[in-house]
């Protein structure tokens, strides 16, 4: 609180009371009660705050009373001494205006000096004025209770006046009550009545609700006027909806009741109807498809086959129709695009290009196949089948147990479609083939053939109409491709004469061979990703044995044209060139099959025959190296398993016969190209020339290593062998001959010939 505190704290109430050496209390002076009582005052403490603000609630009461009260005093005391306080008084505010500091002093006097009085007064009045406040308060709150005395008293009065009333209307109506009770009574009765009525009018009305249709579904179902859509699609529904229905209430009854039966009758009747206006107007609508291939099924066109499939008889009935309208559309579409073209004339008519067998046959199949691929959308259109996820070309699963009935009906309906055009495309496909005389355009329509039929099996199924067609087709196409090489292969066996000087492959070889890289080109482009090596080779197999074969037989009888007639094995001289010209021929074959991978089992087979056939040039250009080099004599008798005298002892082996071979075989080494020999100049392979004479060279070494070895056997008699050997290169020693020869790393490949 703000006003100034009427009591001080005891330090100094105690400074002001007592000097300092009275701080303890004698003995004499602690026994006396006022002196107890005076010590209990002032050592008491007001720190604590409930205490504190007792004592400032106290100051402001008197504080704030004190003014007056000091005037009261001094007026009892005297006027003049009022009027001299006063007029101090007055003197005192002057003297504030003119001096604040005066002012200030003087103010805090008066709050001393009535501080001062407020304390005295409440030391000696405080007893009475709490008395005097406490009556005053009591006095408040009677008058303040006696007036709720006199209200409740006035509410008493009306409370019983209520009662009164109250007690008068329950009389009377007991009394009515009394008088009423059997109308009541048949109130009752009625009322219960009228629940019950409710309750069976709100059966019978779900009842009809659940099983008859509104006026709305039964116009959408029977009434002409309205177009089939959403409205009717919804009534067939609830027909369907009412029919099972029926059929739950036929088991809950334990048998079909009256009701039940001429519902499920009327609903029949109602769907019969409603599945006769939908397979009308499908009709209809397959119709005006028919006049615009590429017009999109609408929704309401897949919802209303969507619905036909519960009336087998009405749903094959529809497709049957829709089979028939495609197969024309599609038939009219592939003549016109074969004589008119397209619209506008381009593109331009497939017939014109008639005289490119492989254009005219190529476009009338890709015509074929994009045919087939919007088919097959425009069913997926109709029966709301989405996408399979399948990527586009990829091939399709036909799993019988796998595919859904959507799957299948489109199935059965992309084969039925395309069934009158493979009359036409037989026809003009087979034409074409049979005017064909060249090898190389039968196997490219052929090929184009293979293709497509490929594509159309893992698109629609090997077991489709038109994949079956093509298949005919192609196997036809195969056929009359043989049969042009068979008659290629009989004309070049036709005219033969024997190989030019140069050894050379013949012109009709080359000219065969020519067609041959045209045609496993073309094999090349077609081949399919997905197929394995082992495929690829088995699919131009036959092909490639049709073709090199004949070439093979050609080379091979113009070889034996070189043979003289009447000559044996060993007398014939014409081997070595009858062997230089096969492989010649050989080699040729080899490198325009050399680039392509699928003839890797035939290139073997080439070099089979080459290998045989340079055996024999090897054989015949060791035999004229032996002889030229002077040791054939001893090689042979050195040889010769029937041998049984000493070597030395037989005719041309002696020991001069042996001096002077040794002497030539010197001379023969010096005069050797080992490189290669002008015998193998007709090679048209040089590697092929170096590699025989390589291994005739070592043939000849190894012949000579065991001419030494004979030489230097005691049981040949030879006399000073080692001086006999030693006279003349190589002086007895293989690894000389070897270092001669140039064989000192001899190939792999040339051990087969030379041992």
């Amino acid at each position: 609180m703000n006003s100034p505190t009427l009591f001080k704290s005891p330090k100094i109430l105690e400074t002001s009371a007592f000097p300092e050496d009275a701080s303890q209390p004698s003995v004499t002076d602690s026994r006396n009660p006022l002196s107890l009582r005076l010590f209990k005052v002032l050592g008491a403490r007001y720190d604590d705050p409930s205490t504190r603000e007792a004592l400032e609630i106290l100051s402001s009461l008197y504080v704030s009373a004190t003014p007056t009260s000091t005037v009261d005093h001094k007026r009892r005391r005297s006027g003049n001494q009022k009027h001299s306080v006063d007029t101090k008084a007055s003197d005192s505010e002057e003297e504030t205006e003119l001096k604040p500091t005066a002012m200030n002093t003087a103010s805090t006097r008066e709050k001393e000096l009535i501080i001062s009085e407020g304390a005295a007064r409440a030391r000696k009045n405080l007893r009475s004025d709490m008395e005097i406040k406490l009556a005053r308060t009591s006095q408040m709150f009677l008058a303040a209770f006696s007036e709720v005395n006199q209200n409740l008293d006035q509410l008493q009065k009306q409370i019983d006046a209520m009662q009164v009333q109250c007690d008068t209307a329950q009389t009377q109506i007991q009394e009515t009550n009394v008088a009423c009770k059997h109308l009541l009574e048949r109130a009752n009765v009625l009322r219960l009545q009228r629940q019950a009525t409710n309750a069976k009018k709100d059966a019978i009305a779900s009842f009809l609700s659940q099983f008859t249709l509104t006026e709305q579904e039964d116009a959408a179902v029977t009434s002409p006027k309205v177009a089939v859509g959403p409205q009717v699609f919804a009534a067939i529904d609830r027909c369907e909806q009412i029919r099972e229905d029926c059929l739950l209430l036929s088991t809950i009854e334990d048998g079909e009741t009256k009701a039940g039966v001429e519902i499920k009758a009327l609903m029949d009747s109602k769907l019969e109807s409603g599945y006769e206006k939908v397979f009308i107007w499908v009709q209809d609508e397959f119709r005006q498809l028919a006049r615009d291939v590429h017009t999109e099924p609408s929704s309401a066109l897949r919802e209303a086959i969507r619905k036909l499939r519960s009336r087998p008889a009405l749903f094959n009935e529809a497709l049957g129709s829709l089979s028939q309208i495609r197969q024309n559309t599609l038939q009219s579409s592939f003549i016109a695009a074969l004589t008119k073209g397209g619209p506008g004339g381009y593109p331009r008519p497939i017939e014109l290009h008639a005289h490119e067998p492989t254009r005219y046959v190529g476009d009338m199949l890709a015509w074929v196949h994009q045919a087939t691929a919007g088919e097959r959308e425009f069913l997926d259109g109709i029966f709301g089948v989405n996408s399979d996820g399948r990527m586009v070309g990829s091939v399709r699963m036909f799993d019988k147990g796998a595919i859904t009935e959507e799957e299948g009906y489109i199935r059965e309906l992309l084969d039925s479609n395309l069934e009158k055009l493979c009359s036409p495309l037989k026809a003009r496909i087979q034409q074409t083939i049979k005017s064909q005389e060249g090898s190389v355009t039968s196997y490219k329509i052929t090929n184009i053939l293979q293709f497509y039929q490929t594509t159309m099996k893992r698109t629609i199924g090997e077991d489709a109409l038109m994949t079956e067609t093509l298949q005919e087709i192609t196997d036809m196409s195969l056929k009359a491709f043989f049969e042009t090489l068979r008659s290629h292969g009989r004309s070049m066996l036709r005219f033969l004469h024997s190989p030019e000087a140069d050894l050379a492959p013949p012109v009709a070889l080359r000219e065969s061979c020519m067609i041959l890289r045209e045609v496993m080109q073309v094999y090349s482009l077609s081949l399919v990703e997905d197929e394995t090596q082992e495929q690829r080779i088995a699919g131009f197999h036959d092909v490639l044995e049709g073709m090199v074969q004949p070439m093979l037989n050609m080379c091979t009888t113009m070889a034996n044209l070189m043979k003289k007639p009447g000559t044996s094995p060993e007398t014939d001289m014409t081997a070595w060139d009858r062997a230089v010209f096969m492989i010649n021929c050989l080699v040729y074959i080899e490198s325009v099959l050399q680039p392509y991978d699928f003839t890797a089992e035939k290139i073997k087979d080439l070099t089979s025959q080459m290998d045989k056939n340079m055996r024999i040039i090897v054989e015949a250009h060791f035999e004229s190296t032996i002889e030229e080099s002077g040791l054939a004599t001893l090689v042979a008798a050195a040889d010769d398993p029937d041998r049984e005298m000493p070597l030395s002892r037989v005719a041309g082996c002696s020991s001069q016969n042996v001096t002077a071979r040794l002497q030539s075989f010197d001379n023969f080494l010096s005069t050797l190209d080992v490189l290669t020999s002008s015998h193998l100049s007709l090679l048209s392979l040089p590697r092929l020339g170096t590699q025989i004479h390589r291994a005739v060279l070592k043939r000849v070494a190894l012949a000579y290593d065991r001419l030494c070895k004979a030489i230097r056997d005691p049981k040949n008699k030879y006399e000073f062998a080692g001086t006999l050997l030693g006279g003349r290169r190589p002086f007895g020693q293989i690894g000389t001959l070897l270092q001669v020869l140039g064989l000192e790393a001899i190939e792999q490949e040339t051990d087969d010939y030379a041992s």
